[in-house]
């Protein structure tokens, strides 16, 4: 009875119960896409972000994070990779020479970062294959050739075809130089990899900085989906050898992990607002509900009602009105952000020149990331918070004067 009459009285005035209604399901719809859309942008970032460079885990030198230099090798490469790969939740390994050196060509220099790479596995990985605007990825029996951005083959005048000079500094502390011809140039629309970046087969890296055939700077482990990140760099500790360390990519690519962290701060903040307004609607509309129906409660009193029956029917009101409000609501924002998790979101009218972030370009046709625990989540609380709000009105109804109210 206590709930047919709380349905009943929700609905007598349909006006507040509806602006009430909206509010919520609006609210939480833009809520709900929103932090979809900041999770899928994350997700799509790192995993662009570790694909192209040092992986989800990194084992290196424990000198080199301190202070990188081409010197600091890690020996026994090949044994450690094939170790690594057997782990639980390790999709692949992938070794890198990674220094630094000066692209030279007749029109000029240009500092860059040069990444040795294994062609035969990064062609089917790495973001940068599939962003060639000319010519071809690198090739499994490629030597002296390199992939470069777009502006610094526009400021070296360079094409598809053409020789190029990458000197630097081997192992040993002499200068090398080595030409190298063109194969393909890449876009990502980021200045940093655009403009600074080149890739060569790992073979010729370790020839251009006298490396031996089972030395690399770097280990990349990249990881499956579905792994226990802490698990798998456990496992990963008892394989390394002395002076071998292990990182994380927020380690190793601190910038990206900085600014992933003020931008999810952000976030929490402004959808903080967000439930603040939608809260603040629903006590108003409590308190309002209370107040406008003094006269009901007293009649009520009057003929023998308790007090704990009336707050029982006014508790059961702001669970309908929460209940309600945030199934819509969680229904609304996950329809929503599974439409465009198919679909897609389009801002390159927005971002004309491009989205990077800390040097990682981001594909302009955004995909919210469909995470159903966190819709009910948002969803729980705001019908929890509903309820707790809802004790406060209730207080009011003992000390409703109701001589007073009834003459």
């Amino acid at each position: 009875m206590l709930l047919k009459v709380a349905w009943r009285s929700i609905w007598r005035n349909k006006r507040r119960t509806i602006i009430t209604l909206t509010s919520i399901v609006f609210s939480l719809t833009i809520a709900i896409f929103f932090i979809a859309m900041s999770d899928g942008m994350y997700d799509k970032l790192t995993d662009e972000a570790v694909r192209m460079q040092a992986g989800h885990l990194t084992v290196e030198h424990k000198e080199y994070r301190d202070a990188p230099a081409i010197d600091l090798v890690m020996e026994g490469t090949e044994e450690l990779s094939k170790s690594l790969s057997r782990l639980e939740g390790v999709e692949r390994i992938k070794a890198l020479v990674s220094g630094q050196g000066v692209a030279k060509s007749g029109s000029g220099s240009i500092g860059v970062v040069v990444l040795g790479v294994d062609a035969k596995a990064e062609r089917d990985q790495t973001p940068l294959a599939k962003k060639m605007v000319a010519g071809e990825y690198l090739a499994d029996d490629d030597e002296a050739k390199v992939v470069i951005g777009s502006l610094l083959a526009k400021r070296l005048k360079l094409k598809v075809g053409k020789k190029m000079v990458v000197s630097s500094n081997s192992v040993d502390g002499h200068l090398v130089e080595e030409l190298v011809r063109v194969r393909g140039i890449f876009e990502t629309g980021a200045t940093e990899v655009d403009g600074f970046f080149i890739q060569i087969p790992l073979g010729f890296a370790r020839k251009l900085y006298d490396m031996k055939p089972n030395q690399a700077t770097q280990l990349g482990i990249i990881l499956t989906a579905d792994a226990d990140r802490d698990l798998v760099m456990e496992e990963v500790q008892k394989l390394l050898a002395k002076g071998q360390a292990l990182r994380t990519w927020q380690e190793v690519m601190p910038d990206l992990a900085a600014f992933m962290a003020v931008d999810k701060g952000s976030n929490y903040v402004f959808q903080g607002i967000i439930m603040f307004l939608i809260l603040f609607t629903i006590f108003n509309t409590i308190l309002m509900s209370v107040l406008e129906r003094s006269r009901e409660f007293a009649v009520l009193l009057a003929i023998g009602t308790s007090v704990a029956r009336i707050k029982a029917q006014v508790f059961i009101e702001s669970a309908l009105i929460g209940l309600v409000g945030a199934l819509l609501g969680v229904g609304a924002g996950g329809g929503l952000t599974w439409y465009f998790n198919v679909q897609g979101l389009d801002v390159s009218a927005m971002m004309e020149e491009g989205l990077a972030v800390s040097g990682f370009s981001i594909d302009t046709v955004l995909r919210p990331a469909v995470d159903p625990a966190m819709m009910l989540l948002l969803g729980g609380a705001i019908f929890g918070a509903t309820m707790i709000m809802s004790l406060f009105p209730m207080g009011r109804i003992k000390r409703i004067p109701v001589a007073d109210v009834l003459r």
